[in-house]
């Protein structure tokens, strides 16, 4: 998505990017960026907490307007509130298999 921003900042729509990924953010440098150390696929917040999802959006929204510097990042001081376990760690979740010894591809 952040290869898109800069298209879209192109043309002259402005942008700002949500993250929760921060490495990959900086990775594709889009125009303005939030960062928030929550899990992917949720950078405002959990579901029904309208509150911080408010917070979250008016933080961004005030980073669209004050950034300064070309892909200029902020992180949001934002707590999940419990430990963010990575796919490698969730009991029920994708668990790796070796590839493949003929073609290299992940069994299915």
């Amino acid at each position: 998505m952040g290869l898109v921003a800069r298209v879209v900042e192109a043309a002259g729509i402005p942008t700002i990017y949500l993250s929760t990924g921060r490495d990959l953010t900086q990775q594709v440098l889009p125009p303005r960026a939030v960062f928030v150390n929550f899990p992917m696929g949720n950078p405002f917040g959990r579901a029904y907490d309208a509150t911080m999802q408010r917070t979250i959006l008016a933080h961004a929204l005030a980073h669209a307007v004050n950034a300064t510097e070309p892909g200029e990042m902020i992180d949001l001081p934002y707590d999940w509130g419990e430990r963010i376990l990575t796919i490698m760690e969730l009991q029920e979740g994708w668990s790796a298999s070796p590839p493949d010894p003929v073609t290299g591809k992940q069994p299915t």
